[in-house]
Formats: structure tokens, C-alpha cells, sequence
């Protein structure tokens, strides 16, 4: 626990070192739940779990302050498990590595968890405190990274409170008012295989170093997409050589703008050094073409050592290569409502072969061996949701398989007669001096689905400082911490 040591607030910083200790990838929330129970158990404090294991926490009225109205603190236990290819860590079993570097901590070579290790430990420091605050719940939800499912099969019962404070969210000195809706979208693609043609040169193709960010967070920010820019090149290859696939993939998690690509190649024999020439200049067209947003972007086609045992067919090879290539990514419109918000995008997160329907992110119900793409599609406007969605699924039609979509969830509506959002305002500037900034966030949150389930609750959302959560660079601003800490417990002391 040394690099922790001196930050404040005291209490928010142990649970937090404590949380990066315990194993807590989406759908493995159970050790965080205990931690949490365990803590409700040794501080006298009621707690319920509801049958998906989503936990609240209820802390009493201080005394004078039973007639306040309760409060509910609300994240998520689970964390996004992304990490470098050459990071040795199974986050199953390993704690997370922690490095503080120019007045941030940050993880190394992994996620560090602050998405929403954050609300964990501010909920409890809460729950722990000496203020004397009205009645206060810690609802803490399961499994929000990959579906929302905590929020979405939540038991309404075990919530008391009508006044939400969401932390999830990663801009210091900005209160969320409003959030995208989503769903996803999952291609299965019928492939062929053929045996490994004898005259050919095997080539590994690496594109990584990319920065990858949050599909909702940084779709805006055109940043490269490693599916993408990896296929571009595989696809112009295939148009000016004679080249075989033999294993692609790259992208991981729904929510994750994708960082790293690999495949393997054959080039025939007479093709080689032409094929060497051509991918040196397209390390240079794109390292130009992205010098500003991705100045770390690396790319290789070195000749490999792996045999392969198959190859795609050549009409596979051709259908995948123009379905990666042709599905749209990226900010599809601007909101004409709210200055410089993301109204609508889309972020092909992942693409592999699922073998005997199973890959590392997709999985089929038929056990055949099929190629999987995986799109996540954004909207704040219901229909322009169902309309990228449905392009994604024509792209996936056009290259004769089919789609299924999954995950979807609701956007949530700014209130501009909030309670909470007045006396937010006015808790900020005490805390701070300053005035807060109202914004909505493209990203998907809790509070849209909490919000179909509670039509009363009045909500808002804010956090600290992250940056490029969802990828091995999370990190978040130490001094951002404390500034969060004092407008949460300023405003609390307000309700």
C-alpha cells in the first residue's frame, strides 16, 4: 500500500488499492461483493443482495438529519480486463500493478479499474464517514461493462431512495445530465478453408501501439481503428499480389475502440519482395495519415516462422475483407441539439474466427466454425440507434451471413428541473470556487436504465479525471480525487 501513502482522502484511497487486490471482471464480481458485505458486517450496516448480485448498502440518518431525503450512490463492481499482448497478467487471479507517473495512477500494462473502481470506494468512504448526512445507500451493480445487466434485472425492492448520484463518469468539474442509448451488433459470417498452398512466404502482420479509448467517450477524437486500418492493408495486398489468409484478428471488448491487430499471410514466392515494398510504404502512409492521434502507431509485415495448417478460401478471404472494410465506424452525426455531442456512432470493436462457435469475444449457438465481427452502435435518438444498427447488419448480409443484436439499453433524458442538478450546481462552487459544467455524455450509463425503472428518480453523474479508460493506458488524476471527494460530501450535506 506505500504508493498510496499521504493521499487524501484517506479512506477513498484504501478501498481503492484494496479493490485493485481483488479479481473483478465483468461477470466475476463476487469477490468484490463479499468485500463489500464485509465491510457492511463490520460497521453495523444493513445490506441486501438481489438475485442478479447487485449489493445496496443503507447507512442511517445522523441524528438531526432524519427528516432528510435518502440518497442512493450508485456504480458498478466490474471492470473492463484489457492489456498489452506482451503483458503477462491473468486477470482472473492477479492484482493490478500500480504506478503513479506526472500526478496520475495508473496500472502497468493493464486497465487499472477506476471505471468504476471509483464509486466503489467513494460509496464506502461514504458509508464510513463522520459527516452528519441524511440516509444514505450504496448501490453497487454487477456486470455493467458488458450489458448493464445489474441495472437492467435490478430488484426495484431493495432501493429506497429517489435521488440518485451516479459515479461513473470521468470529466473533472462536469455534471452529467443526460447519456446515449445503445446496442450491439454481432455478424456470423459462414467461412471456407482450403489446404496451405505449396510456393508461398508466411508473413506476421502487426499493427498496434494504437491509444483505443472508450467507443462512447472517444469515438470523436479519430483515433485508429486496428480492425480497420490492419484489413485496409490486407485488402489492397490481396488487389496487387498473390496472397493467402491464414489467421486474422484484433479488437477486443464491445465498449473498447480497438488498439491491436494481427494476421498471419502467405505471399507466393515470386510476390515477396514486392509485397516487403509495398507494406513499408503503407507503414508510412498511414503512420502520416495518423501523426497526430496516434504518434506510437506501429505496423510490420515480417516474414514468420508459423505454419500454418489452413488457409481461408479465396472467396472467404474476400467477403471478410470487404465486410471489415466496409462497416462504417465512428461518429455518424452530431447532435443538433447540444454543442460538440457525439449524437450517433458506431465502434467495430472485434473481429475472429470462432472455432466450433467459440473465439475469445463472440460465440455462436450452432458450434460451427464461423467469422465473427462484433459492432457497437450508440445513439442519444432511439432510431438512429436501430438505423446504424441495421447498416452493420446489411454489411453482414451483403457478405452472406447474418446478424443477431444484443445488449441494447436506454438513453437517458436530461431534466432541466432536477433538484439534485440545482443544489449540484450550487454544492460545486462551494467545494470548488468555481462553476461546474453541465454536459451529457455520449457513453452509455446506469442512469438510463435506472431511470425506465424509477420514473421519480432524479439523477446526475460525475467523477474525476480519467483518460483512456478501456484500454492499458487508464488512468486517473490524483488531485481530481479530492476535488470529487469535497463537492460528493458538500452536496450530500445539501440534500
Amino acid at each position: 500500500m506505500e504508493i498510496i501513502n499521504g493521499l487524501q482522502p484517506e479512506t477513498f484511497w484504501t478501498h481503492f488499492y484494496n479493490l485493485t487486490r481483488i479479481p473483478h471482471e465483468s461477470g466475476n464480481e463476487a469477490g468484490v461483493r463479499k468485500y463489500a458485505a464485509d465491510f457492511a458486517d463490520r460497521h453495523g450496516l444493513q445490506y441486501k443482495i438481489d438475485v442478479i448480485g447487485n449489493i445496496v448498502i443503507k447507512r442511517p440518518a445522523s441524528p438531526g438529519k432524519e427528516n432528510s431525503p435518502s440518497v442512493v450512490i450508485q456504480g458498478h463492481m466490474d471492470m473492463v480486463c484489457e492489456k498489452n499482448r506482451d503483458k503477462v497478467h491473468d486477470f482472473a487471479v492477479d492484482p493490478i500493478s500500480l504506478v503513479i507517473e506526472d500526478g496520475w495512477l495508473k496500472a502497468d500494462g493493464t486497465t487499472l479499474g477506476a471505471d468504476n473502481g471509483v464509486a466503489v470506494a467513494a460509496g464506502l468512504a461514504v458509508l464510513e464517514s463522520d459527516e452528519q448526512l441524511g440516509p444514505i445507500e450504496v448501490l453497487l451493480t454487477v456486470d455493467e461493462e458488458t450489458g448493464l445487466t445489474g441495472a437492467m434485472e435490478l430488484d426495484e425492492s431493495i432501493v429506497d431512495s429517489r435521488i440518485l448520484i451516479n459515479l461513473d463518469s470521468e470529466e473533472d468539474g462536469v455534471i452529467y445530465v443526460g447519456c446515449a442509448g445503445g446496442k450491439n451488433t454481432e455478424g456470423f459470417i459462414p467461412v471456407d478453408f482450403d489446404a496451405v498452398p505449396a510456393g508461398y512466404k508466411t508473413y506476421s502482420i502487426v499493427l498496434k501501439g494504437l491509444k483505443g479509448g472508450h467507443s462512447g467517450g472517444e469515438i470523436h477524437m479519430g483515433r485508429g481503428n486496428a480492425n480497420i486500418l490492419g484489413v485496409r492493408f490486407l485488402r489492397k495486398s490481396a488487389e496487387k499480389f498473390d496472397t493467402r489468409l491464414a489467421f486474422i484478428e484484433g479488437g477486443g471488448k464491445h465498449n473498447a475502440i480497438p488498439r491491436e491487430f494481427f494476421a498471419t499471410l502467405l505471399v507466393k514466392n515470386s510476390d515477396a519482395a514486392g509485397f516487403e515494398v509495398y507494406a513499408a510504404e503503407y507503414a508510412g502512409i498511414i503512420k502520416s495519415e495518423f501523426k497526430i492521434p496516434e504518434p506510437n502507431l506501429e505496423f510490420w509485415a515480417k516474414p514468420g516462422d508459423e505454419k500454418a495448417e489452413q488457409v481461408y478460401s479465396i472467396d472467404s478471404q474476400r467477403r471478410i475483407y470487404d465486410l471489415v472494410y466496409s462497416i462504417p465506424h465512428g461518429v455518424i452525426k452530431m447532435s443538433r441539439v447540444l454543442e460538440n455531442l457525439v449524437e450517433t456512432s458506431t465502434n467495430l470493436a472485434r473481429i475472429e474466427l470462432l472455432v466450433n462457435g467459440k473465439g475469445v469475444e463472440g460465440v455462436n449457438d450452432t458450434g460451427e466454425t464461423e467469422f465473427f465481427i462484433l459492432s457497437c452502435n450508440r445513439s442519444s435518438v432511439d432510431t438512429e440507434c436501430d438505423d446504424i444498427s441495421d447498416r452493420v447488419a446489411a454489411c453482414v448480409s451483403a457478405a452472406g451471413g447474418r446478424s443477431e443484436f444484443c445488449h441494447e439499453y436506454p438513453g437517458w433524458d436530461p431534466n432541466p428541473d432536477s433538484e439534485i442538478l440545482k443544489k449540484a450546481k450550487a454544492a460545486y462552487k462551494n467545494a470548488n470556487g468555481t462553476d461546474a459544467k453541465i454536459k451529457a455524455i455520449h457513453a452509455g450509463l446506469e442512469c438510463g436504465v435506472i431511470g425506465k425503472k424509477f420514473e421519480t428518480m432524479d439523477m446526475i453523474s460525475f467523477g474525476p479525471e480519467l483518460a483512456d479508460v478501456h484500454t492499458p493506458g487508464e488512468k486517473m488524476k490524483i488531485d481530481s480525487v479530492k476535488k470529487t471527494w469535497k463537492f460528493l460530501i458538500e452536496l450530500l450535506r445539501m440534500v
